[in-house]
């Protein structure tokens, strides 16, 4: 359960930007700001969001620091000033992840779920509020909930690579291993076709571990 959690919240924190619904929200009509994103497409924002720019940017940085009181209360304030959390990130709902993130390694379960739903509520196409929510499900021993959660996952973002090892190591830690050696393996060949072995070198050798220790126990 500890490679998990430690997987899993390691994930969320340094998650890829390349996902979400980009401004999709009603304030979308009264846009009249654009940046550029780092794939070259113009991104446009309210007022608001990039208002709220400057608490969100604090917040993310205090829960890389680990401060994560400190880090709540920089979220609540940029989500006071955009209620969309996007808060020029150019994915709405981020900011409620964050949060519920933040609430996660306190461990108030309530406020994290809370939170998660809130982001998944706003934009489904953001992953980092269903490995959160699955992670909270799984402290609490809720793991067929945790399974359903990554399963939403990969029905809305099925080529992110990571509710693949999730769910592998899910499997392994209740003993499936047959249906952990195959979320392993669709792991590695979803890193392989988006030519990102290299940048998750760590993580793929620790599932290339992983699989070699489930193949020995099926074996027998």
């Amino acid at each position: 359960m500890r490679i998990i959690l430690t997987t899993i919240l390691t994930s969320i924190l340094f998650a890829s930007n390349i996902y979400g619904q980009i401004t999709d929200s009603t304030e979308v009509k009264q846009i009249i700001y654009t940046s550029n994103s780092n794939k070259g497409k113009m991104i446009m924002f309210t007022k608001q969001q990039l208002k709220a720019k400057p608490d969100y940017d604090k917040g993310y940085s205090l829960v890389g620091n680990h401060k994560f009181d400190k880090a709540i209360k920089s979220l609540k304030r940029a989500i006071k000033i955009d209620s969309s959390g996007n808060c020029g990130t150019g994915k709405n709902g981020i900011a409620y992840s964050e949060l519920g993130y933040a609430y996660t390694r306190l461990g108030d379960f309530g406020n994290a779920l809370f939170y998660l739903d809130k982001a998944l509520e706003i934009n489904k196409l953001i992953p980092e509020p269903y490995l959160g929510k699955s992670v909270v499900q799984m402290q609490q021993g809720k793991n067929k909930s945790a399974l359903q959660t990554l399963d939403s996952l990969i029905k809305y973002i099925p080529e992110y690579a990571m509710a693949y090892v999730q769910k592998g190591f899910l499997y392994k830690s209740t003993k499936k291993h047959e249906l952990a050696l195959r979320y392993f393996n669709k792991y590695l060949e979803i890193i392989k076709e988006q030519n990102q072995e290299q940048n998750s070198k760590a993580l793929v050798e620790k599932v290339k571990k992983q699989i070699k220790e489930l193949e020995k126990k099926i074996e027998r």
